[in-house]
């Protein structure tokens, strides 16, 4: 909090900009078992992003996805994880809702997919979250 001429004020941010996943939060208030479902991020954008703003996110996605890497990589053998492989490839980015619907519709199919296939039974990190690119 920020007294700001006896006015008190609260600076808030999207929860993505430091946890986007909290795994080492979940596990300090006591979790033993995670079910992960990253967002991914565009590996498959027909070029590089344009202006700062497109740049920032796509940016942003990337660290948030290495994040995510590193604290799965980071659990104790005794916590049990798994994780839903992100879509991939992933043509759109953070910032274009114009392709949502048909998102939506392919997570869904592929999450349901995964979970038929055993994936709530497997600690694995799936290798959509590896960076890549596809040509």
């Amino acid at each position: 909090m920020i007294a700001d001429g006896g006015i008190a004020t609260i600076d808030l941010a999207d929860g993505a900009i430091s946890s986007n996943t909290p795994v080492t939060v979940a596990m300090a208030l006591g979790a033993r078992r995670l079910v992960v479902l990253p967002t991914g991020y565009g590996c498959a954008l027909e070029g590089p992003p344009r202006g700062a703003f497109a740049t920032a996110l796509h940016a942003l996605t990337l660290l948030i996805a290495r994040q995510l890497l590193h604290e799965l990589n980071s659990l104790a053998p005794e916590i049990d994880f798994c994780v839903a492989p992100p879509l991939c490839p992933l043509r759109s980015s953070p910032y274009d809702f114009a392709m949502t619907g048909e998102l939506i519709e392919r997570a869904t199919q592929s999450t349901n997919a995964w979970i038929a296939g055993g994936g709530l039974r497997r600690r694995e990190i799936p290798h959509e979250l590896m960076t890549h690119k596809h040509v």
